[in-house]
């Protein structure tokens, strides 16, 4: 049976979820599941990649299947979620900045997009 790999979403789509998801798989008989982290991809293909193609291309560790299911991890209070770009969507993706201009909720305005250190 195939499967429609290229329905995901691009891997930077999913880093501004979380830096990393479970993968399971493809293969209905074996139940070997890992962790996928997106920052060796983004740096190896880019952000715009999608997360199909590299899913079609992933090989089980185990049974030597090809092909993986991913099920994103969006976080929780005691593991919280730790995206690598920013959730807010604009024609230039930008790193997540937790400890400055998304403390307050991943509020962005101009100023932090274009660069200017001044403060609200």
């Amino acid at each position: 049976m195939g499967h429609d790999w290229d329905g995901y979403i691009s891997i930077l789509e999913a880093a501004r979820m979380n830096d990393h998801c479970r993968i399971h798989c493809a293969n209905h008989r074996c139940d070997h599941a890992g962790r996928l982290e997106f920052a060796p991809l983004i740096y190896r293909h880019g952000p715009h990649i999608g997360l199909g193609t590299i899913l079609r291309k992933l090989r089980c560790a185990r049974c030597g299947s090809l092909g993986a299911f991913p099920i994103m991890e969006p976080g929780t209070k005691t593991t919280p979620a730790n995206p690598i770009y920013c959730a807010i969507h604009t024609d230039r993706p930008h790193p997540c900045d937790r400890d400055g201009a998304c403390k307050d909720g991943c509020r962005l305005d101009d100023r932090h997009m274009s660069g200017d250190k001044r403060t609200r």
